[in-house]
């Protein structure tokens, strides 16, 4: 009982430490917000977690963790050709519409230069599905689905890139092409385009699939 309770605490705890930090950053973020939002006295995430920057280190690990498994799934289903870099973009979308803590935790941390993800040990946030990915982009070359002179790496690199923009620039460009970019059918519309686009670049022949 007593573990279960302590399981439960530290969730409780994640889950209002991801809202704080998604908010206002590393630096706005307060433990005393964090703890109130939990209904957890301020010493115990001390003693759960150390300090406020190690709790900060963990929301980092628990949200690279969260798009691993999407990753996992998607990877899973051995997808090749077409259907492969449809899947990339549908899985990116949806994750990233469903969890806009990441997309801001990310965000605050590229405006610190990655100062505490640099800290993170590399096996918390490296995915073995992101060399799966680049290593079916290669069989598609080879295979000629794909074009022959387009680097895996960085085709990879760039479908995930392409995806984040929409969200982490959402609301700017929702006012400057004054539509709102954070509606489901936007979204929508957007995951739609992407695919046909990156598919145009990488694809050797257009099948529609």
């Amino acid at each position: 009982m007593k573990e279960r309770n302590a399981e439960k605490s530290r969730a409780m705890i994640l889950a209002a430490a991801e809202k704080e930090f998604a908010e206002k950053g590393f630096y706005g973020a307060r433990v005393d917000e964090i703890a109130a939002s939990a209904g957890i006295n301020k010493r115990m995430i001390y003693a759960y977690f150390g300090d406020k920057e190690e709790l900060y280190k963990q929301i980092l690990r628990q949200s690279y963790s969260k798009m691993e498994e999407v990753e996992e799934l998607l990877a899973e289903q051995n997808l090749t050709g077409e259907a492969l870099i449809t899947g990339i973009i549908n899985a990116y979308f949806d994750f990233l519409s469903d969890n806009p803590s990441f997309v801001n935790i990310l965000m605050w941390e590229n405006l610190n230069k990655g100062r505490y993800l640099r800290e993170v040990e590399s096996t918390a946030i490296e995915r073995k599905t992101i060399g799966c990915f680049i290593q079916s982009i290669e069989e598609g070359k080879k295979s000629g689905v794909f074009r022959k002179n387009i680097d895996p790496l960085q085709t990879v690199l760039s479908l995930i890139t392409t995806c984040f923009s929409n969200f982490s620039n959402q609301y700017t460009l929702s006012k400057l092409f004054r539509t709102d970019l954070t509606d489901r059918e936007n979204i929508e519309i957007r995951k739609k385009h992407t695919a046909e686009l990156m598919k145009t670049y990488i694809c050797e022949v257009q099948t529609n699939a």
